[in-house]
This record gives C-alpha cells, sequence and structure tokens, in this order.
C-alpha cells in the first residue's frame, strides 16, 4: 500500500465543522449587517454597573475585534443609542433612550 493513511478514510474535518451551534468559540463566524450592534448594545445594558466602558472591554466581552466594536460604536453614537462620554481613552455608555 503505497498511500498513507487508511482506505476509505474520511478526510479530517475543520475546526468549523467540529464546532457545535452554541458553542463559545463561534467568533470566526461573518455577522449579518447590523448584527454587531444588537452584540454590542446587550453586552452594555448586561454589563450596566460597569459603564462607561472601552471598545476593547466591549469587544474582549463578546469575542469580537476592537476595531469592528469601536466602528460600531461610532455608529451607534450617530443614532444617539450611545454617549461618548471620554474621548481619551474614548469610553461609551448607553443613551438615555437605550438604556
Amino acid at each position: 500500500m503505497s498511500r498513507k493513511g487508511k482506505r476509505g478514510a474520511s478526510p479530517p474535518k475543520s475546526k468549523s465543522a467540529e464546532r457545535k451551534p452554541g458553542d463559545k468559540r463561534n467568533a470566526d463566524k461573518r455577522l449579518r449587517p447590523g448584527q454587531l450592534d444588537g452584540l454590542v448594545l446587550g453586552y452594555m445594558k448586561k454589563h450596566k454597573g460597569e459603564l462607561p466602558l472601552t471598545p476593547t472591554k466591549v469587544a474582549r466581552g463578546i469575542k469580537r475585534s476592537s476595531g469592528a466594536v469601536g466602528n460600531c460604536l461610532e455608529r451607534l453614537e450617530k443614532k444617539e443609542k450611545v454617549n461618548l462620554t471620554d474621548k481619551d481613552p474614548r469610553r461609551y455608555s448607553l443613551a438615555g433612550k437605550t438604556k
């Protein structure tokens, strides 16, 4: 037998194929447009006692990139759902109607 491995063996599964839908390691899955907004707002509502939060803190909490979360928070600020409370470092709090 010149081929390596067993005859009829299936190819190794990729890491994403091993994951289950409820798995917390789903951070590599792409989100649909607007879905990140819900994750960010949900995290901020759940952690009201820690407000104001930095984009990095939120990003670590929802396992997403801090750049994407920072951009999302800027977008949410324009929509008046969050308020920028500090500029350096950037910190955000929930807006009155979002609380």
